[in-house]
């Protein structure tokens, strides 16, 4: 995000250990805490950013959370997350580093979201649904293969989709009604979006994929919005005696490129005046690039490994939960250090 310079700031750092243990805290998990949190790693920080630190929590076993308060100017600060030390730190210390800086924040540790913007597949579900439509014909490594260079930013989005829509020519037009079967809603997505919506939080699916599993994804978790593919269906023929997909996408509906995802969160966040600092988007593939550097918070969950490397932040945990930490201070163990 970016913060303007003038009043001080506020950075809240989230620490996610690699290896959580699973009930209480170790020895392990107290040191983690005391490098994180202590002045090994503000070292790291003030030739960077001028700081002071407010306080520093234990949020879980294994999570950890430091607020500093940040003075202008902020441009370095923003940068931090692709520093060689920082990196070279988390390498060290199998730690994982959410920078999250804040301009104008709010006297308690409640991080101010209003719209939060989801990739579908492989972030609020655990599949790629084009490729489980290959799967349905036995076409599944030649359309995997396309999408894995796509999601890795090898080839141009829209052409990777077209390229693989037209391999799917001949697929039922109902589908859906088995993959709705078979799709599984990934892991602390419910508890991410059921967590959202009692903040008040506007919610939105945009997806890459299409638009029977993103209207159906809204329906099960509750969102507020899905934009995603439309595709034509062609009726019966002597080739295909069903009504099937043409491998085509319908003119009639725009296709959603990176650019369409940064498009929504703006047009979004304008339609409910909400500012961008307040805005997050999470995704996994290089279309969502454009998404998460335009939002407040722009999160790279368990994403390819170009997107891990270039996207404001990123985290690779096991429940999409993870991130109601980022969002929200809430303290779940030890008393606060100073």
């Amino acid at each position: 995000m970016s913060a303007s310079d003038g009043n001080n700031a506020r950075l809240i750092i989230t620490f996610f250990a690699k290896a959580r243990p699973s009930n209480g805290g170790s020895k392990d998990d107290f040191r983690s805490q005391s490098l994180a949190c202590g002045p090994t790693f503000s070292q790291l920080l003030t030739p960077h950013v001028a700081l002071s630190l407010e306080n520093s929590r234990t949020l879980a076993p294994g999570i950890f959370q430091s607020v500093y308060t940040v003075s202008p100017p902020f441009s370095k600060a923003e940068k931090l997350r692709h520093h060689a030390s920082i990196t070279a730190f988390e390498a060290l210390h199998s730690l994982e580093i959410i920078f999250d800086l804040l301009p104008n924040p709010p006297p308690d540790r409640l991080r101010p979201i209003r719209l939060a913007v989801f990739d579908m597949d492989s972030t609020l579900i655990n599949e790629e649904v084009i490729d489980e439509l290959a799967r349905s014909i036995g076409i599944t490594s030649a359309v995997s293969a396309i999408t894995a260079r796509a999601m890795n930013g090898e080839i141009e989005f829209e052409q990777s989709l077209r390229e693989r829509l037209r391999l799917l020519n001949g697929v039922k037009a109902d589908v859906w009604d088995e993959l709705k079967k078979s799709v599984t809603i990934a892991a602390g997505a419910r508890e991410l979006i059921t967590y959202l919506h009692e903040r008040g939080v506007i919610t939105a699916v945009v997806s890459g994929g299409f638009a029977p599993m993103a209207l159906w994804l809204k329906e099960q978790l509750g969102l507020d919005h899905a934009y995603a593919n439309h595709l034509v269906v062609a009726p019966s023929s002597d080739a295909y005696p069903f009504p099937h997909l043409s491998g085509d996408l319908s003119p009639e509906h725009p296709v959603v490129t990176p650019e369409y995802k940064r498009q929504v969160l703006g047009s979004m966040a304008q339609e409910y005046s909400i500012p961008i600092p307040e805005t997050l988007a999470v995704g996994d593939g290089s279309n969502d690039l454009l998404m998460l550097g335009a939002a407040g918070l722009g999160i790279a969950w368990r994403a390819k490994e170009r997107v891990q490397k270039e996207a404001p932040q990123r985290l690779n945990g096991t429940s999409l939960s993870d991130l109601i930490f980022v969002l929200d201070g809430q303290r779940r163990g030890s008393d606060d250090q100073n």
